[in-house]
């Protein structure tokens, strides 16, 4: 028998998930996410969305009922990071600098658990920086912020099985192993019980080619809440490759 020892406050928090209920999803919509917003809400109804290339806020406007609020970053028009959340939650913004990691988002959530968000992007100026290397970057910068009720999630942009001919701040194994520490770990690897770089289900499909299939996008929870939850679901090719060449990555909590 596995006994897991959990702190009084993380207890709280899964007692309050699970008479409320929680449905977060992260997805990098391929732009245009206005045309794309019901779809998602129809399948899923998420009270919290991590959406990738995402537009700006006005070409939402008159789409986005009025249940959402929306937060973004981006320098581009078209695609940036944002995370919609319903009205029933409160957040707050903590303090991201943007001149480090581009596009990372920290929130809090109802004072109890927060997000870190990413959209792992290359970097021209610093090529240890591109694609995880951000992820690292981020979560070193506010490691301070970080503790066992804490979300990490989005378009990482890398699998372990990926080689690189330049280095990194850090790998996905690094960014795993720091999450490690506070028990966050990857739901999707937790739950199916496999190693990094053995997944057999897929998250991104380049070029929309389904033989050209890598697992790029991740949800990382807090242990405890992975062993209290009602959903845990990857978009599959068929339902979802018109809309985006990334599949969304669900998780409800009962």
């Amino acid at each position: 028998m596995v006994v897991r020892y959990y702190s009084i406050k993380l207890m709280l928090l899964i007692k309050i998930w699970s008479r409320t209920g929680m449905k977060i999803v992260t997805w990098n919509c391929n732009g245009a996410f206005r045309n794309k917003f019901q779809n998602l809400c129809d399948v899923f109804d998420p009270d919290i969305m991590v959406i990738q290339e995402c537009e700006e806020i006005n070409k939402l406007q008159g789409v986005i009922n009025s249940e959402y609020n929306v937060l973004r970053i981006g320098d581009d028009k078209n695609k940036g990071l944002s995370i919609l959340y319903k009205d029933h939650l409160e957040i707050e913004r903590l303090s991201v600098d943007d001149s480090k990691v581009k596009y990372m988002f920290l929130i809090e959530v109802n004072n109890s658990f927060k997000i870190a968000a990413f959209w792992a992007m290359g970097d021209k100026d610093d090529v240890k920086q591109r694609y995880i290397g951000q992820v690292w970057t981020g979560l070193n910068e506010y490691q301070d912020k970080l503790d066992e009720k804490t979300m990490v999630m989005g378009d990482f942009n890398w699998n372990v099985n990926f080689s690189v001919s330049y280095p990194l701040y850090g790998d996905l194994i690094d960014v795993v192993n720091l999450l490690d520490k506070y028990q966050i770990v990857s739901s999707y690897h937790y739950l199916n019980n496999k190693d990094f770089g053995e997944e057999l289900d897929k998250t991104f499909f380049m070029y929309r080619h389904e033989d050209k299939d890598y697992h790029i996008d991740y949800m990382f929870m807090p242990k405890a809440v992975l062993d209290d939850i009602k959903q845990f679901t990857i978009g599959n090719y068929e339902e979802w490759i018109e809309y985006s060449d990334h599949m969304p990555v669900f998780i409800e909590f009962s």
